[in-house]
């Protein structure tokens, strides 16, 4: 409800003149931002008390497009790509439910969670579309992805516009720590030499 609220509000003052589009992107996109902070670790908490805990574990949130540019348009879904760590060794967790989950089981069904509560239809609507389709290996790959993993597919199998897809990476939600890795690992895959050429032919 909240977030409809808000979202109408800066609907209204673009129509009125007192926002221009850029600021009214930039508006949606903090309103986005806040809604996954907060959700993300409630949806945490709750699958902690059903499959316990990852030692070590962390996941980021990064958002992607529109969101990730700060761009956001009234209809615009968030393009969102989950990644996760865990400690060297780290086996399955246990839970309340008395199934062992490993590693990428545990954050693929955590990721998948988190996905759910934002796009379940309520009394109030959902929150917003996601579009996961960015994420390594698109939607084919799993849906949540450990680090190491997605930085050897940016080393060695993605293409030239998922680099250019990544100018807009910005983690969002998720242990800080780990966000700040997250957004070094990307600076490093950006900074990598290119063939000039290379890049201005995919690009047209």
């Amino acid at each position: 409800r909240v977030v409809h609220e808000r979202a109408f509000l800066i609907g209204v003052a673009t129509l009125e003149g007192a926002l221009d589009v850029d600021r009214a992107g930039l508006a949606r996109a903090r309103l986005a931002d806040a809604a996954l902070t907060a959700l993300l670790p409630r949806v945490m908490r709750d699958f902690a008390g059903r499959y316990g805990r990852i030692a070590g574990g962390s996941m980021a949130v990064v958002a992607m497009g529109k969101l990730g540019g700060r761009e956001m348009m009234a209809a615009s879904d968030l393009d969102l790509i989950m990644l996760y760590e865990h400690a060297s060794g780290a086996e399955t967790a246990k839970g309340g439910t008395g199934r062992r989950l490993t590693p990428p089981e545990y954050f693929g069904r955590l990721a998948q969670q988190f996905v759910t509560a934002i796009t379940v239809p309520t009394g109030e609507g959902k929150l917003f579309d996601v579009d996961m389709r960015l994420r390594p290996s698109g939607n084919k790959g799993p849906i949540a992805v450990q680090l190491a993993g997605f930085a050897r597919y940016q080393a060695e199998e993605a293409w030239t516009w998922e680099h250019m897809a990544l100018t807009r990476a910005r983690p969002v939600a998720g242990d800080k720590a780990f966000c700040d890795l997250v957004e070094g690992e990307v600076a490093d895959i950006l900074a990598r030499p290119r063939e000039a050429k290379t890049v201005f032919k995919d690009a047209a």
